[in-house]
């Protein structure tokens, strides 16, 4: 269903921008993905999108993909379950985030994960816990390769950056619904749900570590990655069941957030 919008002062366009802000996403519990392959992934997995957004010169958006998108948008607008609102090219570029010719724009209604949610989970699936993590480039690598390598969810420590910000859902590559994710306040919650879930608390420790490969990481376990700049609290590393080490060699002192925790947790598909 095609909704044509004129006027910047229209609601679901104020909408947009509010979401632009972390305080607004939390107050409204809805989120914005930009771009044909996120909006594309969110229609095929039947999430809860409350409408899409598109200029009205869409037919002529730039990008290597232009076909595809002009096929889907009309799709969307030939649906009877979407909500389509056309509105100006200028007020649309003026409301995304990313370059000018990302062509379509979606909100969501945010997930109503729970933490209870890891009780379900096999006993024998790894669990990826952000502490602090803070560039969104690293937060949404990380989400990819958590999906990709079977991890069963993604728990993030308070003073983790945003998920549902653009750059974060952006980097993560639509994977993004493909796992969990969920918050968590403090070190005690973390122990606290960790133990009852019957996971072992794995921590990189550049100092006191066993390299990576002696260790097993195969299964039951919640793999930590630390604050780039400051690396895991203290309270977490008080925690920690396993301590592991990557092994460098020459001058470098560590690796970058996302890569390390690649390593690692292809590790566990490795052994």
């Amino acid at each position: 269903m095609l909704i044509r919008i004129g006027s910047s002062d229209n609601s679901r366009v104020r909408l947009v921008r509010k979401l632009g802000t972390k305080k607004g996403r939390t107050a409204e519990r809805k989120f914005v993905i930009e771009g044909l392959n996120l909006v594309r992934e969110a229609v095929t997995e039947s999430l809860d999108i409350d409408f899409i957004m598109i200029p009205d010169d869409f037919d002529s958006s730039e990008g290597s993909d232009i076909s595809g998108l002009i096929s889907f948008t009309r799709e969307c607008i030939d649906s009877p379950d979407l909500k389509v609102c056309m509105v100006p090219a200028k007020l649309f570029s003026g409301i995304t985030d990313a370059r000018a010719g990302i062509g379509i724009l979606a909100v969501l209604k945010m997930p109503e994960a729970d933490i209870s949610d890891i009780y379900s989970l096999p006993l024998d699936s790894n669990i990826l816990v952000l502490d602090r993590i803070q560039d969104p480039g690293n937060i949404g690598t990380m989400i990819r390769t958590a999906a990709a390598a079977g991890y069963g969810m993604i728990i993030a420590v308070k003073g983790t950056a945003d998920i549902y910000s653009a750059k974060v859902l952006r980097a993560t590559a639509g994977m993004i619904f493909d796992i969990p994710f969920v918050y968590i306040g403090s070190a005690s919650e973390l122990a606290d749900l960790m133990r009852k879930a019957g996971k072992r608390i794995v921590v990189t420790d550049p100092a006191g570590g066993r390299p990576y490969y002696e260790e097993d990481l195969r299964a039951g376990i919640a793999l930590v990655i630390g604050n780039e700049g400051n690396g895991i609290s203290s309270e977490i590393m008080a925690l920690a069941d396993v301590r592991v080490t990557l092994p460098m060699k020459g001058s470098t002192e560590s690796l970058n957030a996302a890569a390390a925790a690649a390593i690692l947790m292809y590790e566990a598909v490795r052994q």
